[in-house]
């Protein structure tokens, strides 16, 4: 269907298979293969061209986690290693944030935003660090070094956190360790792209019947 000569073919066809993980299972009829197989067949399919533009439509729907992490290991490869250009489209944020130099969100059939993943969470709040003082007694002073880097935010149980407005997470850690204070926990949660998808089309979903669907 591509013009190839029968020769390029049988070339193009084992360095697809190989390169996709499904030379043992070649001679196997494709109707036996799992999700996760017919995925990678499928990819493989959309190369035989050797195409510069390449669009997946939510090629990791419904796959296992394994599954999922091959395909994507082989979509950056196409992208990094090959330079092919892919439009991918997903209901994984993870996948995007993970895969893509650029995001798109749509909602209702528009782009509500776009950028880089790193601008897009920037957009909408800085991230979080959130301790647990390893001596209740020592709560007052560990709320003190925290908050010379940020604002109190909310924290379950005996945690202390703060939204980061200067310095970084090395910063609290050589803070509380200047002042001999011991932590049993410390994390740092970055905003993830799953807020940003709820802040730019709001928490109505898709076919609910929302003011904007009314409008339609």
């Amino acid at each position: 269907m591509h013009g190839l000569p029968r020769s390029e073919r049988t070339r193009r066809g084992d360095a697809l298979l190989e390169r996709v993980g499904l030379v043992e299972a070649a001679d196997r009829k494709v109707g036996g293969y799992s999700g996760g197989m017919k995925r990678r067949l499928d990819l493989a399919l959309a190369l035989v061209h050797e195409p510069r533009v390449l669009f997946l439509d939510e090629p990791t729907t419904g796959l296992d986690p394994q599954s999922r992490s091959a395909l994507w290991d082989e979509v950056a490869r196409l992208a990094r290693v090959d330079g092919v250009t892919v439009f991918l489209t997903t209901q994984y944020l993870e996948e995007a944030d993970v895969l893509a130099n650029r995001v798109g969100i749509i909602d209702h059939g528009h782009i509500v935003a776009e950028d880089t993943p790193e601008a897009l969470k920037a957009q909408i709040g800085r991230p979080s660090v959130e301790v647990v003082p390893a001596d209740p007694a020592e709560r007052a002073a560990v709320q003190e070094v925290m908050e010379r880097f940020g604002e109190p935010v909310h924290a379950s149980g005996a945690a202390i956190a703060v939204r980061l407005s200067r310095g970084d997470l090395a910063d609290v850690v050589r803070a509380l360790d200047a002042e001999h204070l011991r932590v049993t926990n410390l994390k740092l949660d970055e905003p993830t792209l799953d807020d940003v998808f709820l802040a730019k089309t709001g928490r109505s979903l898709e076919g609910s019947g929302g003011a904007e669907e009314a409008e339609a």
